[in-house]
Protein backbone atom coordinates (compact mmCIF):
# COMPACT_ATOMS: atom_id res chain seq x y z
CA UNK A 1 0.00 0.00 0.00
CA UNK A 2 2.95 2.51 0.94
CA UNK A 3 4.47 1.69 -2.11
CA UNK A 4 1.52 3.23 -4.55
CA UNK A 5 0.44 6.03 -2.10
CA UNK A 6 2.23 8.69 -3.88
CA UNK A 7 0.56 7.15 -6.87
CA UNK A 8 -2.88 7.31 -5.54
CA UNK A 9 -2.63 11.15 -3.86
CA UNK A 10 -1.26 12.57 -7.48
CA UNK A 11 -4.79 10.50 -9.03
CA UNK A 12 -6.55 12.66 -6.62
CA UNK A 13 -4.74 16.07 -7.24
CA UNK A 14 -5.19 15.54 -11.21
CA UNK A 15 -8.71 14.63 -10.49
CA UNK A 16 -8.95 18.03 -8.58
CA UNK A 17 -7.27 19.68 -11.43
CA UNK A 18 -10.01 18.49 -13.94
CA UNK A 19 -12.90 19.28 -11.21
CA UNK A 20 -11.23 22.61 -10.80
CA UNK A 21 -11.41 22.97 -14.80
CA UNK A 22 -15.10 22.22 -15.32
CA UNK A 23 -15.98 24.80 -12.65
CA UNK A 24 -13.77 27.27 -14.58
CA UNK A 25 -15.91 26.52 -18.30
CA UNK A 26 -19.05 26.18 -16.21
CA UNK A 27 -18.66 30.15 -15.17
CA UNK A 28 -17.61 31.23 -18.22
CA UNK A 29 -20.53 29.66 -19.87
CA UNK A 30 -23.27 31.31 -17.98
CA UNK A 31 -21.46 34.94 -18.72
CA UNK A 32 -22.59 33.68 -22.27
CA UNK A 33 -19.31 34.29 -23.96
CA UNK A 34 -15.69 33.78 -23.47
CA UNK A 35 -13.04 36.85 -23.99
CA UNK A 36 -9.70 37.50 -23.38
CA UNK A 37 -9.99 38.12 -20.11
CA UNK A 38 -12.22 34.92 -19.30
CA UNK A 39 -11.13 32.45 -16.31
CA UNK A 40 -10.65 29.74 -19.26
CA UNK A 41 -8.12 32.15 -20.71
CA UNK A 42 -6.49 32.77 -17.18
CA UNK A 43 -6.31 29.40 -16.34
CA UNK A 44 -4.78 28.13 -19.37
CA UNK A 45 -1.66 31.07 -19.22
CA UNK A 46 -1.53 30.05 -15.40
CA UNK A 47 -1.20 26.09 -16.62
CA UNK A 48 1.47 26.92 -19.13
CA UNK A 49 3.40 29.44 -17.45
CA UNK A 50 3.42 27.29 -14.42
CA UNK A 51 4.60 24.01 -16.85
CA UNK A 52 7.14 26.19 -17.79
CA UNK A 53 8.50 27.91 -15.17
CA UNK A 54 8.78 24.27 -12.90
CA UNK A 55 10.55 22.65 -16.08
CA UNK A 56 13.05 25.99 -15.81
CA UNK A 57 13.69 25.11 -11.76
CA UNK A 58 14.15 21.83 -12.18
CA UNK A 59 16.20 22.05 -15.37
CA UNK A 60 18.93 24.64 -13.37
CA UNK A 61 19.10 21.70 -10.58
CA UNK A 62 19.13 18.76 -12.79
CA UNK A 63 22.42 18.12 -14.69
CA UNK A 64 21.06 15.26 -15.97
CA UNK A 65 18.01 16.28 -17.93
CA UNK A 66 19.41 20.37 -18.12
CA UNK A 67 19.02 21.01 -21.78
CA UNK A 68 15.67 18.72 -22.25
CA UNK A 69 13.72 20.80 -19.24
CA UNK A 70 15.41 24.16 -21.17
CA UNK A 71 14.51 23.61 -24.26
CA UNK A 72 10.98 22.20 -23.05
CA UNK A 73 10.03 25.31 -21.00
CA UNK A 74 10.89 27.71 -23.88
CA UNK A 75 8.69 25.50 -26.21
CA UNK A 76 6.08 26.33 -23.58
CA UNK A 77 7.56 29.51 -22.96
CA UNK A 78 6.28 30.49 -26.42
CA UNK A 79 3.10 29.38 -25.56
CA UNK A 80 2.82 31.68 -22.76
CA UNK A 81 3.69 34.28 -25.08
CA UNK A 82 0.80 33.45 -27.43
CA UNK A 83 -1.86 33.66 -25.05
CA UNK A 84 -0.99 37.03 -24.17
CA UNK A 85 -1.04 37.91 -27.63
CA UNK A 86 -4.19 41.13 -27.75
CA UNK A 87 -2.52 42.35 -24.48
CA UNK A 88 1.39 42.36 -25.90
CA UNK A 89 0.00 43.97 -29.19
CA UNK A 90 -1.98 46.58 -27.62
CA UNK A 91 -0.09 47.44 -24.56
CA UNK A 92 3.50 47.52 -26.02
CA UNK A 93 3.70 47.66 -30.08
CA UNK A 94 2.22 45.65 -32.90
CA UNK A 95 3.57 42.15 -33.28
CA UNK A 96 5.04 42.10 -30.48
CA UNK A 97 3.84 38.61 -29.11
CA UNK A 98 5.91 37.74 -32.48
CA UNK A 99 8.83 38.98 -31.79
CA UNK A 100 8.94 37.81 -28.17
CA UNK A 101 8.50 34.43 -29.07
CA UNK A 102 11.13 33.97 -31.76
CA UNK A 103 13.78 35.98 -29.18
CA UNK A 104 12.71 32.67 -27.61
CA UNK A 105 12.87 30.10 -30.16
CA UNK A 106 16.49 31.63 -31.26
CA UNK A 107 17.63 30.89 -27.92
CA UNK A 108 16.26 27.73 -27.56
CA UNK A 109 17.27 27.05 -31.22
CA UNK A 110 20.91 27.81 -30.48
CA UNK A 111 21.10 25.62 -27.09
CA UNK A 112 20.04 22.69 -29.48
CA UNK A 113 22.55 22.90 -31.95
CA UNK A 114 25.34 23.51 -29.12
CA UNK A 115 23.77 20.03 -27.13
CA UNK A 116 22.42 18.59 -29.86
CA UNK A 117 23.94 14.99 -28.78
CA UNK A 118 22.71 15.20 -25.04
CA UNK A 119 19.28 16.57 -25.90
CA UNK A 120 18.59 13.50 -28.36
CA UNK A 121 19.84 11.19 -25.15
CA UNK A 122 17.54 13.19 -22.91
CA UNK A 123 14.82 13.54 -25.39
CA UNK A 124 15.27 9.52 -25.74
CA UNK A 125 15.43 8.02 -22.12
CA UNK A 126 12.22 11.23 -21.11
CA UNK A 127 10.25 9.65 -24.16
CA UNK A 128 10.05 6.22 -22.42
CA UNK A 129 7.61 7.33 -19.52
CA UNK A 130 4.43 7.84 -19.44
CA UNK A 131 4.72 11.43 -18.68
CA UNK A 132 6.05 12.17 -21.92
CA UNK A 133 2.71 10.31 -23.37
CA UNK A 134 0.42 12.70 -21.28
CA UNK A 135 2.71 15.90 -22.72
CA UNK A 136 2.57 14.53 -25.78
CA UNK A 137 -1.20 13.98 -26.12
CA UNK A 138 -2.26 16.91 -24.73
CA UNK A 139 0.27 18.74 -27.18
CA UNK A 140 -1.48 16.57 -30.32
CA UNK A 141 -5.52 18.04 -28.64
CA UNK A 142 -3.79 21.50 -28.56
CA UNK A 143 -2.32 21.65 -31.86
CA UNK A 144 -5.07 19.37 -33.88
CA UNK A 145 -7.79 18.09 -32.45
CA UNK A 146 -8.66 21.73 -30.98
CA UNK A 147 -7.67 23.94 -34.28
CA UNK A 148 -9.94 20.42 -36.35
CA UNK A 149 -12.81 20.98 -33.58
CA UNK A 150 -12.75 24.81 -34.01
CA UNK A 151 -13.32 24.48 -37.71
CA UNK A 152 -16.80 27.10 -38.47
CA UNK A 153 -18.14 24.91 -40.71
CA UNK A 154 -18.55 22.29 -38.31
CA UNK A 155 -20.64 24.19 -35.90
CA UNK A 156 -22.68 26.02 -39.06
CA UNK A 157 -23.64 22.74 -39.76
CA UNK A 158 -24.54 21.60 -36.13
CA UNK A 159 -26.57 25.08 -35.34
CA UNK A 160 -27.99 25.95 -38.97
CA UNK A 161 -31.28 24.20 -38.21
CA UNK A 162 -31.57 25.78 -34.97
CA UNK A 163 -31.06 29.12 -36.31
CA UNK A 164 -33.45 28.47 -39.40
CA UNK A 165 -35.92 28.00 -36.80
CA UNK A 166 -35.95 30.24 -34.06
CA UNK A 167 -33.45 33.54 -35.18
CA UNK A 168 -36.17 36.14 -36.24
CA UNK A 169 -36.40 37.83 -39.76
CA UNK A 170 -36.67 41.22 -40.45
CA UNK A 171 -37.44 41.78 -44.29
CA UNK A 172 -36.36 38.27 -45.51
CA UNK A 173 -32.96 38.69 -43.48
CA UNK A 174 -31.91 36.80 -40.22
CA UNK A 175 -31.83 39.53 -37.59
CA UNK A 176 -28.52 37.19 -36.65
CA UNK A 177 -26.30 35.89 -39.07
CA UNK A 178 -25.50 32.60 -38.73
CA UNK A 179 -21.58 33.29 -38.31
CA UNK A 180 -22.40 35.62 -35.70
CA UNK A 181 -24.78 32.76 -34.02
CA UNK A 182 -22.58 30.09 -33.57
CA UNK A 183 -19.40 32.11 -32.77
CA UNK A 184 -20.29 31.95 -28.96
CA UNK A 185 -20.57 28.50 -29.07
CA UNK A 186 -17.71 27.59 -30.87
CA UNK A 187 -15.26 29.85 -29.32
CA UNK A 188 -16.60 28.52 -25.94
CA UNK A 189 -16.43 25.19 -26.83
CA UNK A 190 -12.61 25.50 -28.75
CA UNK A 191 -11.25 27.53 -25.59
CA UNK A 192 -12.29 24.49 -23.22
CA UNK A 193 -10.83 22.42 -25.60
CA UNK A 194 -7.23 24.09 -25.32
CA UNK A 195 -7.72 24.10 -20.87
CA UNK A 196 -8.11 20.24 -21.25
CA UNK A 197 -4.93 20.48 -23.47
CA UNK A 198 -2.80 22.75 -21.18
CA UNK A 199 -3.90 20.57 -18.52
CA UNK A 200 -3.24 17.56 -19.81
CA UNK A 201 0.63 19.05 -20.95
CA UNK A 202 0.91 20.45 -16.87
CA UNK A 203 0.04 16.66 -15.54
CA UNK A 204 2.85 15.49 -18.42
CA UNK A 205 5.54 18.11 -17.32
CA UNK A 206 4.57 17.17 -13.37
CA UNK A 207 5.28 13.10 -14.40
CA UNK A 208 8.05 13.88 -16.01
CA UNK A 209 9.89 15.91 -13.18
CA UNK A 210 9.00 13.21 -10.80
CA UNK A 211 10.54 10.41 -12.77
CA UNK A 212 13.50 12.24 -13.79
CA UNK A 213 14.09 13.27 -9.90
CA UNK A 214 13.68 9.36 -9.10
CA UNK A 215 16.36 8.72 -11.51
CA UNK A 216 18.44 11.01 -10.17
CA UNK A 217 18.44 9.74 -6.79
CA UNK A 218 19.20 6.30 -7.88
CA UNK A 219 22.08 7.63 -10.05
Amino acid sequence: MKAILPLFVRLIAYCGIMFLISLVTQYDFSQGELKEDSLTEISQEILVGLSALLLLIFGSKNKDYKVFCFALSGFLGIHFVREFDFWLNTQLFDKAWQVLALIILVLVVVMLIKNWKKIILETASISKTYGFSFFFSGLIILHVFSRLYGRKIIWIDLLKETHNKYVIEDAGEKVVDIREFMRPVKDASEESIELLAYAIIFIGVVEILIHTSKQRKLN
